[in-house]
């Protein structure tokens, strides 16, 4: 707030960039302050319940603050006066802080600057209830504590190990299960009971779970749409996607009914496989075969065809500890982009758990310092129950960005080390993916959100490096038998290269129906109830992922991306899939996985430049010519 004050109290006639852009582009904000970052993202980890109740209260105040200081009309006066002067008009700025004082103006006119008193008062009032039923729903989440209890005959198919850790833990001859992911993935993918994966799927997706998040999520999308109607769209999906790199809700469309349409005939012949395979297994097992797939049964046939093609998961997972996983993932991460981590010895850094890890990054060339990340990887009681990056604090002229990883990877057990499905490893590797491009992000300005990088961009990076993990070379260095320390045999490494496209029609048209239906919910007309939510559910699951939807289920009470920064935005994995397919078959496949050039370009082309300036510009210059989306159609299988 002095910040802002200092600038609103400058003289409309003696702004310069120095007074008002630059205080405006590295703010004393909780992005780049330790304690106020700390103290908002305990809420996503404490294992005190308190501090977790603390924080989030916390994070609401601080979403406050930043709306009020985004509605500043004095603050924004200087802005468009600075834009009219000789400084900025004969083009004596760069580039780098042109892009700052065009990022300015568009942010206080979204904020809705131009609006009357009593609009503006009303938009901060609408944008400060919803933070508060964001985070009201977030809290559903992460404090959820439910127990499913099951005989060991009810989790037939899953391992030994699996059943022998969980049994007993709260009910004498019963295996204790949480809906965490260490214990609905497995579940999920090898249990041979259908009704035990029914009712592990009904205690995420029921009426009764996480208690009122559905009638949260049709609120929030109410007050969005209402946001929406203020500052002048149609929509929260168009307000959203006029910031990102589609740049309307309607390329978002155009690009999601192209693709569904070239998915659709490979999709449907992908379920009819899955189909075949529960009518031979109903058969074998002599139980009625209901002639459809269930929500709950597209995982475990999923892995049964994989087995079929030679790949079994739970085998596999014997090459995946997760400490060579770490240590080598690190290891290919330094060599690739020109780093170097050092571990700190605990009790040398702030933490909030026994088990959080933290590392201080150096360029290797220069041996400046970068930044810090931490990683915390195994479930608790009341931690975020997914998979993600935290930006603690991002680096400005005086300090580095220190990011986290919050993950929910199975823990070791007395005798026996934590075991990776490659789906874990994979993930791993994509999180990692986020914290190298929060620390290799470059230039003072880009701890605001004035550089924040587009939501359909972001994920791009990642899922680019993902491809590592199915390299022959890579998966060779990241395997290590937990006993023998083999690596992953030549025959199990190959079927599973093989094995990495199939299905995979099927499982776009998932992804298809998750990006519409966060695109229905933030249209010109969202549902205005939990019931009307329900019904939105129940017809478009069918008609994209040609699978039922069970009767009273909603996925939408857990799908935590639409009641954060992902909102009308998650149509941003497909996008940033074609972006990241084209990135690496481009340079990385034709140069070499491991070149260390084509490393240090895709460090200072794609993530140094963070959300600054034109990403396609970026891009463009990384691959020699304009993105395309023909590397992604041929990887799945669209293309010959």
């Amino acid at each position: 707030k002095r910040n802002l004050d200092e600038i609103a109290s400058t003289p409309l006639s003696n702004v310069t960039f120095e007074n008002t852009i630059a205080k405006l582009m590295c703010p004393p904000n909780y992005k780049t302050n330790p304690q106020i970052a700390a103290c908002k993202f305990l809420q996503h980890c404490s294992p005190d319940a308190q501090i977790r109740e603390a924080a989030s209260n916390a994070g609401k105040l601080f979403a406050k603050s930043r709306v009020e200081g985004r509605m500043r009309s004095d603050v924004y006066e200087r802005v468009v006066a600075f834009s009219k002067t000789e400084e900025c008009q004969q083009h004596r700025l760069g580039e780098y802080e042109r892009h700052f004082v065009r990022a300015s103006l568009q942010d206080f006119e979204r904020a809705g600057l131009a609006l009357s008193r009593e609009d503006s008062a009303e938009l901060q009032r609408l944008l400060e209830e919803d933070s508060k039923v964001c985070s009201a729903y977030g809290k559903n989440l992460g404090g959820d504590a439910t127990k499913l209890f099951f005989a060991p005959e009810e989790l037939r198919g899953c391992t030994e190990d699996f059943i022998k850790e969980r049994l007993g833990k709260d009910v004498e001859g019963k295996c204790t299960i949480s809906l965490k992911y260490p214990d609905i993935i497995p579940i999920g993918q090898t249990c041979e009971v259908a009704e035990t994966r029914r009712l592990v799927s009904e205690a995420r997706e029921g009426v009764n779970a996480y208690k009122n998040n559905l009638d949260l999520v049709a609120e929030g999308v109410q007050l969005r749409k209402r946001i929406a109607t203020l500052l002048g769209y149609p929509s929260w999906a168009e307000y959203i996607c006029t910031k990102r790199m589609s740049g309307s809700f309607q390329a978002v469309d155009e690009f999601l009914t192209n693709l569904q349409t070239k998915l659709e005939a490979a999709g449907r012949d992908d379920y009819e496989t899955l189909l075949q395979l529960k009518k031979d297994h109903c058969k074998d097992m002599s139980i009625d075969f209901d002639e459809k797939l269930n929500a709950w049964d597209t995982g475990y046939y999923g892995n049964e065809l994989l087995k079929s093609k030679g790949v079994d998961s739970e085998k596999i997972r014997e090459y995946f500890p997760l400490d060579h996983v770490v240590s080598t993932t690190m290891e290919i991460y330094q060599e690739l982009l020109g780093l170097t981590f050092t571990e700190l010895l605990q009790g040398t850094y702030w933490s909030w758990h026994k088990e959080v890890r933290c590392f201080h990054v150096k360029d290797t060339a220069s041996d400046n310092s970068i930044g810090h990340f931490y990683l915390d990887l195994h479930p608790r009681d009341g931690k975020y129950g997914h998979a993600a990056i935290f930006h603690l604090v991002k680096h400005n002229s005086t300090h580095g960005a220190v990011d986290c990883m919050l993950c929910n990877l199975p823990a070791s057990t007395e005798g026996k080390p934590s075991l990776l499905r490659h789906q874990n490893v994979v993930t791993f590797f994509h999180e990692f993916g986020h914290i190298m491009h929060g620390l290799c992000s470059e230039g003072i300005g880009n701890s605001t959100r004035l550089a924040k990088c587009p939501r359909d961009f972001v994920e791009a990076p990642s899922q680019m490096l993902e491809n590592w993990c199915w390299q022959k070379s890579i998966l060779e260095r990241l395997s290590k038998q937990y006993q023998t320390g083999e690596k992953l045999p030549d025959a199990m490494l190959n079927d599973m290269i093989q094995a990495k496209h199939v299905n995979v029609a099927f499982g776009s048209l998932r992804q298809i129906y998750l990006s519409r239906l966060d695109l229905e919910i933030h249209g010109p007309h969202p549902p205005k109830t939990a019931e009307e939510l329900q019904s939105l559910v129940d017809k478009l699951r069918p008609a994209i992922t040609l699978v039922e939807n069970p009767p009273g289920n909603n996925m939408l009470r857990t799908f935590g991306h639409l009641m954060n920064q992902y909102s009308a935005s998650y149509y941003g994995y497909m996008w940033a899939e074609v972006l990241s397919a084209d990135m690496f078959a481009t340079r990385f496949e034709k140069e070499g996985v491991m070149n260390p050039k084509v490393g240090m370009d895709y460090r200072k082309m794609v993530l140094a430049p963070g959300g600054t300036h034109n990403i396609t510009d970026h891009l463009t210059k990384f691959l020699g010519r304009p993105p395309s989306n023909e590397a992604f159609l041929k990887s799945r299988g669209i293309l010959k």
